[in-house]
């Protein structure tokens, strides 16, 4: 899932237009985006193409920007606004930032309080291989053929036992 913003071209941080999200001018909002294509028709909207562009932003990334926002004072997301709408005035949707973040903050504590059940552990045989020109050392599981290095076979002087999670199904909470 992608989350688009409308920034700020040629600056290094990403930096947003504000928006008020009141008639008082009180209350400020930024614009977050479902569709790069959302984004695009508003910025082609508002004439804004030589100084805007869209930024699409990983989950972590919009958290981060989130959080940034909401501590530089703006409360609110406006959601895939449409510029013809706000122009005249329609209200646009939006999501209290602060709430959203209390909602995360829940499922998170709720997380920590019942974690998921470590991963099944597997132990399994290693090789320890070196190479009697260099001294590189190499491991690798048990049963592939011998490596070679520096044109020759590498010596196997040892074998060790690892502990690893089990490949297969990740556990869920």
């Amino acid at each position: 899932m992608g989350i688009y913003v409308i920034a700020k071209k040629n600056v290094t941080e990403l930096q947003t237009a504000v928006f008020y999200a009141d008639d008082d001018g009180q209350e400020e909002a930024v614009a977050v985006f479902t569709s790069d294509d959302r984004a695009r028709v508003y910025i082609t909207d508002s004439d804004w193409d030589q100084t805007e562009t869209i930024a699409e932003l990983t989950p972590i990334d919009f958290l981060q920007w989130l959080t940034s926002i909401h501590s530089k004072g703006t409360h609110y997301l406006a959601v895939n606004p449409v510029r013809d709408d706000q122009e005249q005035g329609i209200a646009q949707p939006v999501l209290n930032i602060e709430e959203l973040l209390s909602e995360l903050a829940a499922v998170l504590e709720g997380k920590l309080k019942a974690p998921a059940p470590p991963p099944q552990m597997q132990t399994q045989e290693v090789e320890i291989y070196h190479c009697e020109k260099c001294g590189e050392v190499l491991r690798q599981p048990s049963g592939r053929a011998v490596p070679a290095c520096c044109d020759q076979e590498m010596q196997k002087p040892a074998v060790d036992k690892v502990t690893t999670p089990r490949r297969g199904k990740v556990p869920s909470a």
